[in-house]
């Protein structure tokens, strides 16, 4: 799975322009044919670029290769892990911000990406990709302990305010990526990428 975080910059009614930075996060999933036997590798990378808040991604087995660019594995898993949404087929990480400029009150976070027809929340391979061969998986996003209804929507107003615990350098936000079949039942295995765009508001 792949996808990049684009971050753009605003801070009260001056809409500054700041450079903005991009988190590329690489997660390739093997699906067997033997749908609910074979195990899945999953890996999951970020890349980040430097902005006026310092975005940094953390979580367990997370590894930095020490460009920003943000390794996660999860263990093997099985295509009916996917199916059954247990949480083999997720995988949790934090967004960090510090070094912002004083006086930002919050952070508000939307999301883009290639969206799925039958299941709007999440976010599909491009058609073009022939490096993504499985069909009818996608991509949700969520704040951590919460459930699937809560996936943030791509191409759309839904966001996610920061609280101002989690602006904290020390704390974070929390979040969780899950792999969903869009349609029930009709997962099919091979080879899966995606990329989605992260968009940041401050004020």
């Amino acid at each position: 799975m792949e996808f990049g975080v684009r971050l753009s910059n605003y801070k009260g009614r001056q809409m500054i322009k700041i450079t903005p930075h991009k988190i590329a996060i690489l997660m390739g999933i093997l699906l067997s044919p033997s749908v609910f036997a074979t195990d899945i590798n999953v890996e999951f990378t970020a890349t980040v670029k430097a902005t006026t808040c310092n975005i940094t991604l953390t979580g367990n087995n997370v590894t930095n290769d020490g460009n920003n660019n943000y390794t996660l594995r999860i263990p093997k898993m099985g295509l009916d892990k996917i199916a059954n949404k247990t949480t083999e087929s997720q995988a949790d990480f934090k967004l960090v911000a510090s070094g912002c400029s004083s006086g930002i009150s919050w952070i508000d976070t939307t999301l883009t990406g290639n969206a799925s027809s039958s299941s709007p929340k999440l976010i599909i391979p491009q058609s073009g990709d022939s490096s993504s061969t499985t069909s009818n998986i996608g991509m949700g996003f969520k704040k951590r302990t919460t459930d699937d209804a809560t996936f943030l929507k791509p191409n759309s107003a839904e966001k996610i305010r920061w609280s101002t615990d989690e602006m904290q350098p020390d704390k974070g936000l929390e979040m969780t990526v899950a792999l969903r079949e869009t349609d029930a039942g009709q997962g099919v295995p091979g080879n899966f990428r995606a990329l989605a765009t992260f968009n940041f508001i401050y004020q």
